[in-house]
């Protein structure tokens, strides 16, 4: 069994209070014994940001001005064909200071983080995604933690963000925000890995649990995407439009995704396709109202032309 199934049946059995309360008791005992000391890992205080960029040029330019303000550094590690994705970040590369790694053909998520990870130079790496826009605050809560935690131990910060789905007026769940250790302390032991479902970070038992705020920290907009690319990208997943790519060729490949779209919505249109897969989906979604959703990502969605549907 993996590490990553036997953390989930950890917490299954304990509940996230509880396992943190186990990991949190080991790592004050390790900590506290001089075992472990954070300051020998040789790293520059600071925070390194580390992103993972493909073929998502929607929110890339909000998304990496948004963590060049926050971060000492930004690492890029990118896998895009792209051209409007490649053009975009080449372009912020040289206005941002970004330090860009290209790692094509794709290997997937798992090898991309732990390239960034390795290119990395501060203490504290901030894990930062293409499609993230933080609050305001998220700044100087980082800059805080980091500043009051330079000692000898090592850190797994949470907080939770605004998952969007379909439009920005939308959550992706009603009933929970996306939560994941978003900042950690850099140690040469942690280990990006594939469980076969998902990559994971695997971090030695150590590390201390510790929430950044229990508030929302920002939205996350995997979920909303230009029409043209969310039905493409819907397509293309339901077809298995990689490996008809691989074993058969590229044209058969985008024709199996037109084929698909004609069977499905009576169109190969593109954007038409998308426009109705946004709208549909809405309809199915809880309402963000109550949540804060940066005006910047509003106007951004209304450049894209993404069908907004305000909750009444």
């Amino acid at each position: 069994m993996s590490s990553a199934a036997l953390a989930r049946v950890a917490r299954r059995l304990l509940g996230r209070r509880g396992t943190w309360a186990a990991y949190n008791a080991v790592a004050a005992l390790v900590t506290g014994l001089g075992l472990v000391d954070a300051g020998r890992e040789g790293r520059q205080d600071g925070v390194s940001a580390m992103v993972i960029t493909y073929n998502d040029p929607d929110w890339l330019e909000l998304s990496l001005r948004s963590v060049s303000r926050i971060a000492d550094e930004v690492v890029v590690v990118d896998s895009s064909d792209d051209p409007e994705a490649i053009s975009t970040l080449a372009r912020l590369r040289e206005e941002l200071g970004l330090r860009v790694f290209r790692q094509y053909p794709p290997r997937g998520y798992a090898e991309a983080r732990e390239e960034g990870l390795r290119r990395t130079t501060r203490r504290y790496v901030l894990v930062w995604d293409s499609d993230f826009v933080p609050y305001p605050e998220l700044g100087r809560l980082v800059r805080d933690f980091v500043e009051a935690h330079k000692g000898r131990a090592y850190y797994l910060v949470y907080w939770p963000y605004l998952n969007l789905c379909g439009d920005t007026y939308h959550r992706c769940r009603a009933d929970r925000h996306h939560v994941e250790h978003w900042m950690f302390t850099y140690s040469r032991s942690l280990r990006y890995l594939w469980d076969g479902r998902n990559e994971y970070l695997y971090a030695p038992p150590y590390y201390f649990r510790a929430w950044l705020s229990r508030e929302p920290l920002g939205v996350h907009l995997s979920g909303v995407r230009r029409p043209d690319r969310k039905a493409f990208k819907a397509l293309a997943s339901a077809v298995r439009f990689h490996e008809i790519a691989r074993s058969v060729g590229y044209r058969q490949a985008l024709e199996a995704v037109r084929e698909e779209a004609r069977r499905r919505f009576g169109t190969d249109d593109m954007w038409e396709v998308g426009i109705m897969m946004i709208r549909d989906e809405v309809r199915r979604r809880p309402c963000a109202s109550g949540f804060r959703v940066p005006e910047e990502v509003r106007a951004r969605a209304r450049e894209l032309g993404i069908p907004e549907t305000p909750c009444t």
